[in-house]
C-alpha cells in the first residue's frame, strides 16, 4: 500500500448504500456510455464495487498502470488479479456461449464486464439483480437499472454482424414486419452463434482464506439458522397446545368435538411451517457444504508439500474421507443437537407443569447426567476406531498402488499382516457397537420405563387432575423423544470432533494469507531481458530435510536467453535446487532472487516466472483431456489460440500422429481413467505442459532420461527454440 499515488480513491463516505436510480432505457448512444467506465477509471470502479457489495470496506486503489492502459498482452488480466488482492478479494474469469450468456448474466454478480467503445474497453459494474435489469454502478457512484437483454445485446454485437446481412436477407424474404424484426434478428443470431464464447466477465468474491466467520454472515447463515429454530419452537407449541387439547378432553372421559376440530386443525397447520423448516434446513446444509469444500481444498494446495509427500495416498485418502463425513455430520449432528436441546427444554416443562413435577423433572435430570456419561464412552470408543479405520485406509491404497510390486518381491508370510489389521479393526468395531446400543437405543427406551414407574407412583395415592394427568404423559413421551435426538445427534457430533482433527489442518492453512505484492506484469520482465539484472540469482542458499544439508551455501547466476546445463550426482539437491528456483520449497538461509526480486515480493507471481517440469515420479497426467494437461500453466477453458500452440509444440516433439490417433484429438480423455500412455510419451507431454507456460525460465529435470535418440532430438531442438531461458538437470 506504500505505492499509493495521488489519484487513490476512497468511496466507502462518498457512496450511496441503497440508492437505486430510474431505469436505465436505450438512446442513440446505445444505451451504455453513461453507465460504463473507462480503462483509466477502473481501478476507481473496482473499489467502488466492493464497497457498494460489501466486500470491502473504505476501498482505495491506485491508478491502472501505464503498461495496462497500453493494451499489453494479459496486462489487464494479470492486473485485475493484483488489483483483487489489494482489496482481499478473488477475481474470476468466467466465460458462456452466446446462447447461454443471459443466464450468465442474471447470476454473475458482483462483476465486471468488459464492452467495446468507440474510444477503446469500457466496462459495467454489475451489483446485484432485480428482475430481468441488472443494478450497475454508474461512474456518478450512483446505482442505475440496465436490462440485461441491452447487456446481452452488447455483448453478442461483434459476434453478430458478420452474420446480419444474411439475417436481414432472409427477414426479408419472409416478410417479417419492423416492429418484431430486432428480436425475430437477435432470436436468429443467437441460434446461429450457439456455443460461440464471450469472454470479458469478471466475478468478484471473498477469497477461501478470508474468515470464516464474514463468509458465513455473508451466506447469511446465522440468520437461516436462527429462522430455523424459530420455526421449530413453533411447530413444538403447536404440538404440545394440540396435544394439550386432545389429551385433556380424552381423559375427562368425554370426546368434545370442537376440541378434535381444533386438534386436527393445528396439526394440519403444522405441515407448511415443518416443510418450511424443512427447505431452510436443506439450502443452509448445501450453502455451508459448498463454502467448506472450497476452504478446505484452498488449505489443501497450501499444505507444506514436504509433510504431504510423507503422509503418504493413503492418509490423503483418509482426509478427503474425513472431510465428506465433517460436512454432513456437523450440519447434521449441529441442527440435531439445537432441535434436541429445544425438545429437551420443552420437556422439562411439560414435566414441571404436569403431575408429579418434581419428581418427573428430578429423573429426567439424572437420566439426562446418565445419557452425557455414556456418551462419553461412546466416544472414546468411536476415536479408537477411526484411528484403527485411517490406518487401515492408509495401508490399503498404499498396497492398492504398488500391488505389482507386492506380488512380485513380498514374501507371502507378510501378507498376511493385512489380516492382521483387519482383526484388529473388527475387535475395536465390537467395542463401539457395544458402546453405541445402550446409548443411541438404550437411553430413550430406559427412560420411558422409568418414568412411567415415577408416574405410578404419583397416581397410587389418589387419581390426579386429568388435565396435569395429560400434560404429564406427553411430557414423558416429548421427553423420550428429546432423549432419542440427544442420543443421535451426540452421536453425530463425536464423529464430526474426530473427522474434524484429521481435516483442520487444511482449514487452518487456508487462513494463511500472503502479503500482495507490487504490480509487476509479464512484459515487465521480459522488456528487462538485456539488463545485466540476472534472470535467476541464488546466493549463499541451504536447505535440509533433516540435520544433514542437501544443499550448503549454494550459489547461481542464469542470464536472460542462457542455456545452462546442470550435472551431478543421485542425491546431490539438483532437484531440490530446482524447487527453490521456481518457489515450491523456501530455503532455510541464504536467498532466491527473480529479475532482483525475493519470494515475498513476488508472491504467488512467481510462478508465472519460473517455472518446472518436475522429474517423472513426480509429475502426473490428470484424469482429464489432453488438452487440459497441456494447458495446466494457462487459463482453462482454453482459447482457440491456446489449442492451436498445444497441438503445434506436440507435434514438434513428435507427439502428432498419437493425437491422430486418438478419436477426440486434443479433447480425449487422458490418465488412469482415459486414453493410457506411454513413458515417452508421457514424458513429452510433461516438456510441453512446462514450455506452453512461456515462462522467463523453464527447468526440465531429468525430462529427456525416457526417450529415445531421435526423440531426445527432436525435444532438445524443440525446447531450445521455444524456452526463453532453459535450464537442464541431467546426471552425467
Amino acid at each position: 500500500m506504500s505505492e499509493m499515488t495521488a489519484d487513490s480513491v476512497t468511496v466507502a463516505d462518498a457512496y450511496p448504500a441503497t440508492e437505486v436510480r430510474a431505469r436505465h432505457r436505450p438512446g442513440p448512444d446505445d444505451g451504455l456510455v453513461s453507465l460504463t467506465w473507462p480503462l483509466q477509471r477502473l481501478g476507481d470502479g473496482l473499489a467502488a464495487l466492493a464497497s457498494a457489495t460489501a466486500l470491502h470496506a473504505d476501498a482505495r486503489l491506485p491508478s491502472v498502470p501505464a503498461s495496462v492502459l497500453t493494451g499489453a498482452s494479459d496486462a489487464l488480466e494479470h492486473w485485475l488479479d493484483w488489483a483483487s488482492g489489494m482489496l482481499a478479494l478473488e477475481v474470476e474469469e468466467i466465460e458462456a456461449g452466446v446462447a447461454d450468456l443471459g443466464a450468465l448474466l442474471a447470476v454473475a454478480y458482483p462483476a465486471i464486464v468488459q464492452v467495446r467503445g468507440v474510444r477503446g474497453p469500457m466496462f459495467v459494474l454489475v451489483v446485484a439483480r432485480s428482475g430481468n435489469d441488472l443494478i450497475v454502478l454508474a461512474p456518478d457512484l450512483r446505482r442505475r437499472r440496465l436490462p440485461i437483454a441491452t447487456l446481452e445485446q452488447k455483448l453478442t454485437a461483434p459476434h453478430a454482424a458478420p452474420l446480419q446481412r444474411e439475417i436481414d436477407k432472409l427477414l426479408d424474404v419472409a416478410g417479417v414486419n419492423v416492429r418484431r424484426r430486432p428480436s425475430v434478428s437477435s432470436a436468429m443470431a443467437r441460434a446461429r452463434l450457439g456455443a460461440t464464447p464471450v469472454n470479458g466477465i469478471w466475478v468478484l468474491r471473498r477469497p477461501p482464506s478470508a474468515p470464516f466467520v464474514a463468509q458465513l454472515r455473508a451466506l447469511r447463515l446465522p440468520l437461516r439458522l436462527a429462522g430455523v429454530t424459530a420455526l421449530m419452537v413453533a411447530l413444538y407449541g403447536l404440538e404440545i397446545f394440540a396435544w394439550g387439547i386432545i389429551g385433556g378432553s380424552i381423559l375427562a372421559g368425554r370426546l368434545d368435538l370442537g376440541a378434535l376440530a381444533a386438534w386436527s386443525l393445528l396439526l394440519v397447520s403444522m405441515v407448511p411451517l415443518r416443510a418450511a423448516a424443512g427447505w431452510l434446513n436443506a439450502r443452509m446444509a448445501a450453502d455451508f457444504g459448498s463454502l467448506l469444500k472450497g476452504r478446505l481444498l484452498a488449505g489443501a494446495l497450501r499444505l507444506d508439500p514436504e509433510v504431504t509427500r510423507r503422509q503418504g495416498a493413503g492418509h490423503l485418502l483418509a482426509r478427503v474421507m474425513e472431510s465428506q463425513a465433517f460436512e454432513a455430520l456437523a450440519i447434521a449432528g449441529g441442527l440435531s443437537a439445537a432441535v434436541a436441546v429445544i425438545e429437551l427444554g420443552f420437556a422439562f416443562w411439560l414435566l414441571a407443569s404436569g403431575a408429579g413435577g418434581a419428581l418427573l423433572v428430578a429423573l429426567l435430570a439424572l437420566w439426562t447426567i446418565l445419557a452425557v456419561a455414556l456418551g462419553l464412552r461412546f466416544f472414546r470408543r468411536l476415536d479408537r476406531w477411526t484411528g484403527k479405520r485411517l490406518d487401515l485406509t492408509h495401508g490399503l491404497i498404499e498396497r492398492m498402488v504398488g500391488h505389482r510390486t507386492i506380488l512380485a518381491q513380498e514374501r507371502a508370510a507378510h501378507r498376511d499382516e493385512m489380516g492382521r489389521d483387519m482383526s484388529g479393526y473388527l475387535a475395536t468395531s465390537v467395542g463401539v457397537d457395544s458402546a453405541a446400543l445402550p446409548f443411541v437405543a438404550g437411553i430413550p427406551a430406559g427412560w420411558l420405563a422409568l418414568a412411567i414407574a415415577g408416574l405410578l407412583l404419583v397416581v397410587l395415592p389418589g387419581v390426579p387432575d386429568p388435565t396435569l394427568l395429560a400434560i404429564a404423559l406427553g411430557g414423558i413421551l416429548f421427553a423420550g423423544r428429546a432423549l432419542g435426538s440427544v442420543a443421535t445427534s451426540l452421536a453425530a457430533l463425536g464423529r464430526a470432533v474426530i473427522a474434524w482433527r484429521e481435516i483442520a489442518p487444511m482449514f487452518k492453512a487456508a487462513a494463511e494469507v500472503e502479503p500482495t505484492p507490487p504490480f509487476l506484469p509479464p512484459s515487465a520482465f521480459r522488456e528487462g531481458s538485456a539488463s545485466a539484472v540476472p534472470l535467476m540469482e541464488a546466493s549463499g542458499v541451504s536447505f535440509s530435510y533433516g540435520v544433514r544439508p542437501v544443499l550448503d551455501a549454494a550459489d547461481l547466476v542464469i542470464h536472460s536467453g542462457e542455456r545452462v546445463l546442470l550435472e551431478g550426482a543421485s542425491g546431490g539437491g539438483k532437484s531440490t535446487l530446482a524447487s527453490l528456483l521456481v518457489g515450491i520449497r523456501t530455503p532455510d538461509s541464504g536467498q532466491v532472487l527473480l529479475r532482483g526480486h525475493d519470494r515475498l515480493t513476488l508472491g504467488a507471481s512467481w510462478h508465472q516466472f519460473a517455472t518446472e517440469a518436475p522429474q517423472f515420479h513426480e509429475n502426473h497426467i490428470l484424469s482429464g483431456s489432453l488438452g487440459f494437461n497441456l494447458l495446466l500453466g494457462r487459463r482453462w477453458p482454453a482459447t482457440a489460440d491456446d489449442l492451436a500452440d498445444a497441438r503445434q509444440i506436440c507435434d514438434e516433439l513428435g507427439l502428432g500422429h498419437l493425437i491422430d490417433r486418438m478419436p477426440g484429438g486434443l479433447n480425449q480423455m487422458v490418465g488412469e481413467t482415459g486414453w493410457q500412455l506411454s513413458h515417452g510419451e508421457r514424458s513429452r507431454i510433461f516438456l510441453a505442459r512446462a514450455l506452453l507456460q512461456d515462462a522467463e525460465l523453464t527447468i526440465l529435470d531429468e525430462s529427456f532420461a525416457a526417450l529415445d535418440p531421435e526423440s531426445l532430438r527432436l525435444c532438445l531442438d524443440c525446447a531450445f527454440r521455444r524456452a526463453r531461458t532453459l535450464l537442464v538437470i541431467a546426471h552425467p
